[in-house]
């Protein structure tokens, strides 16, 4: 289950992410974007990822309240190249 980690400090690592969420249960990755101040945690259960939102999200983590949650898959149309248009005749 993939969870988005948003307004983390720049000073923060992918270990301090890692550490943070494997308080919760197992983690299969986990990738930090420190120039956007945002992160992105994949945890192996269902359960692990619910307690990790619940217990982390308005958490402080070096100075930074921690805005935490489940990454919604999106649906529709995959974004990319627009079809090509067929001409009139």
């Amino acid at each position: 289950v993939k969870i988005s980690v948003n307004n983390l400090s720049a000073d923060a690592t992918d270990d301090d992410l890692r550490t943070l969420f494997e308080l919760f249960g197992k983690v299969n990755f986990v990738e930090f974007q420190a120039s956007r101040g945002r992160g992105m945690v994949d945890m192996s259960s269902n359960s692990a990822a619910r307690d990790a939102i619940s217990g982390l999200n308005g958490e402080t983590l070096l100075g930074f309240e921690l805005d935490v949650k489940e990454v919604q898959e999106r649906r529709g149309a995959p974004r990319g190249r627009k079809p090509k248009r067929r001409k009139r005749r």
